[in-house]
C-alpha cells in the first residue's frame, strides 16, 4: 500500500476512534464499518445499538461536563455494559499520537555513532545516546568531579 493511502487509512481509523469520546460522539456521526479493523477483538454485531445507547448516555450532560479525552472516558465506561466501546477506548487511549519521539531517538544514536566512528564500547555509547536524549537534565560539572574524586580505584598503574 502506497505511503498516502497508508496514512489516510489510519487518519480515518484515528478519527473514527476519537468520535467515541463523548465530547465528540453526539457531534457527529459514528460509522460502524470503520470499526471492521476490531472485528477479531469486538462484537460488530452489537456495536451499533451499542453506540446508541453510548451516545443516549451523554445527552443528559453538559457539553462541559463530558469526558474529553479517551483515558477521562475510560473512567466513565462500564465494561459490562459498553465492551466493545471499553476495548475502543482502551485502544484509542493507548495508541501513540506519533512516532517522532522514537525516530528522533534512533537518528540520535546514529549522530552518535558518527561521531564515534563505532570506537566506543557499548557502555559508553549507551551513556552518550542517553546523555543526548535527554538533554533537559543539568549535569553539575563540580559533582562529576567530586565522584569520581571519591572512587578508589582511579589510577591506572603502568608498571
Amino acid at each position: 500500500m502506497p505511503v498516502g493511502g497508508q496514512r489516510r487509512l489510519t487518519t480515518t481509523i484515528l478519527s473514527s476512534l476519537y468520535l467515541i469520546i463523548p465530547k465528540m460522539c453526539l457531534k457527529s456521526p459514528i460509522l460502524e464499518s470503520d470499526f471492521s479493523l476490531y472485528s477479531d477483538f469486538i462484537n460488530v454485531g452489537t456495536l451499533p445499538s451499542e453506540l446508541k445507547l453510548w451516545k443516549i448516555k451523554w445527552i443528559a450532560f453538559k457539553d462541559v461536563d463530558r469526558p474529553h479525552t479517551a483515558v477521562e472516558a475510560l473512567n466513565y465506561c462500564n465494561p459490562e455494559l459498553f465492551p466493545n466501546i471499553h476495548f475502543l477506548l482502551k485502544v484509542l487511549a493507548t495508541l501513540p499520537v506519533s512516532s517522532a519521539t522514537l525516530e528522533r531517538s534512533f537518528s540520535t544514536l546514529k549522530r552518535v555513532k558518527t561521531f564515534l566512528r563505532n570506537s566506543a564500547g557499548q557502555e559508553r555509547l549507551t551513556g552518550l545516546a542517553i546523555l543526548i536524549v535527554h538533554r533537559d537534565v543539568t549535569v553539575n560539572p563540580d559533582e562529576v568531579l567530586n565522584q569520581f574524586a571519591l572512587q578508589k580505584d582511579r589510577n591506572i598503574l603502568l608498571v
